[in-house]
C-alpha cells in the first residue's frame, strides 16, 4: 500500500489541484457576482478560495485528530468542511446551471427569431410569385389586344421582353421559396438541446458534477494521509520501546530476577563489582547506570549497604 502510494502521490496530487482550482474559480466568480465594489469583490473572492482550499486539508486533519482521540476539535474541523463544502458546491451548480439555463434560452431564441424570419421570407415570395403570375396575365392580354389591332409586331416584343423579364424573376423568388422551405424544414425536425437533455437530467447532472468535486479530492487527500503517518510511525514505536525497557528495569528493581542477588539488580552487582575496595560509589552514578531516578537508586545502595556490599561513610558509600 505504502509502495502504491508512493508511486501514484504526485498524480493524485495533480488532479486535485486541478479540481480544486475548478471549485475555487467558481466560488471566485459567485461572491464577485454578489458585490458591485470591485475592491471589496476582490477581497472576498480570495478569502473565499483560501477557505475552499482549507476544505479539502480539513478532511485528513480531522482524521488526524480523531486518531489522537481529539474528537471535538475533530468534530468541529468536519464541521466547517461539510458547511464549506456545501458553499463550494451550491458556487459549482449555480455556475453550471446557470450556463446551461441560458445556452438553451439562447439557443431558443435564435431557432425561435430564425422560423420567423423564415415563414415571414417564405410568403413574402409567394406573395411575389402571385403578382408576377398576374402580371404575366396582364401582359397576355395586353399583348392579344395590341394582335387585334393588328399590331403583331409590337405585341411580339411585348411578350418578349416583359414575359422574360417576369420569368426570371419569377424564378428568383421560387428558389428563394424552396430554400426557405427547405430551412424551415430542417429547423423544426432538428433536436433542440432542450429536446435533447431534459432540464430535470441537467440539474441531475449539475448536481452530482458538484458533489463529485467536493468529495472526491477530499477521498484522494485522506487516502494519502496514511503515508505520513507511516512515515513518523518510528518516533512512537522508539517511545514504546523506552517505556517498555523502563518498565523491564523497574521490574528488575522491584523483584528479583535470576540475574541478581538478594533482590539486586545485576548492573548494580557489576558496577560494585567492578569498583576497588573503598572506592566511592556515587548516587548520580548509579541512577546513570541503572537509568533510574537517584530516589530509587539511594534505595538500591541502602540494600546493597545491608548486604554487606557496601559501606556507608561520612562522605557517602563505598566499596565493601
Amino acid at each position: 500500500m505504502h509502495q502504491l502510494q508512493k508511486h501514484h502521490r504526485w498524480p493524485l496530487l495533480a488532479m486535485v489541484a486541478a479540481l480544486a482550482g475548478v471549485t475555487a474559480t467558481s466560488v471566485a466568480l459567485a461572491i464577485a457576482a454578489l458585490i458591485d465594489n470591485t475592491l471589496l469583490a476582490v477581497l472576498f473572492a480570495s478569502a473565499a478560495v483560501v477557505l475552499d482550499l482549507f476544505k479539502y486539508v480539513a478532511w485528513p486533519m480531522a482524521l488526524g485528530l480523531l486518531a489522537v482521540r481529539r474528537t471535538l476539535c475533530a468534530l468541529l474541523m468536519i464541521a466547517c468542511a461539510l458547511a464549506l463544502g456545501i458553499v463550494s458546491g451550491w458556487a459549482t451548480y449555480d455556475r453550471l446551471m446557470s450556463s446551461i439555463v441560458t445556452s438553451r434560452a439562447e439557443h431558443q431564441a435564435r431557432q425561435e427569431q430564425r422560423h420567423v424570419d423564415l415563414v415571414e421570407q417564405r410568403d413574402a415570395d409567394a406573395v411575389r410569385i402571385k403578382q408576377l403570375d398576374s402580371d404575366t396575365a396582364a401582359i397576355h392580354h395586353q399583348a392579344n389586344a395590341l394582335r387585334e389591332r393588328g399590331m403583331v409586331t409590337r405585341a411580339l416584343e411585348l411578350e418578349t421582353a416583359a414575359i422574360a423579364r417576369n420569368d426570371a424573376e419569377r424564378d428568383r423568388a421560387q428558389e428563394r421559396r424552396d430554400l426557405a422551405s427547405q430551412e424551415l424544414t430542417t429547423l423544426l425536425a432538428q433536436p433542440t438541446k432542450a429536446a435533447g437533455l431534459p432540464l430535470e437530467l441537467a440539474v441531475l447532472l449539475c448536481l452530482g458534477f458538484a458533489a463529485a468535486l467536493e468529495i472526491v479530492p477530499a477521498l484522494i487527500l485522506s487516502a494519502l494521509r496514511p503515508t505520513a503517518v507511516q512515515e513518523r510511525a518510528p518516533v512512537p514505536a522508539a517511545a514504546e520501546q523506552e517505556q517498555a525497557e523502563e518498565q523491564r528495569q523497574e521490574h528488575q528493581v522491584t523483584e528479583p530476577g535470576p540475574a541478581a542477588s538478594d533482590g539486586l539488580p545485576s548492573d548494580l552487582l557489576q558496577l560494585i563489582g567492578s569498583t576497588e575496595r573503598g572506592t566511592k560509589v556515587a548516587v548520580r552514578q548509579v541512577a546513570k547506570v541503572l537509568r533510574i531516578g537517584s530516589d530509587r537508586a539511594t534505595r538500591l545502595m541502602q540494600k546493597a549497604a545491608e548486604a554487606g556490599l557496601l559501606s556507608k561513610t561520612a562522605t557517602g558509600y563505598v566499596a565493601a
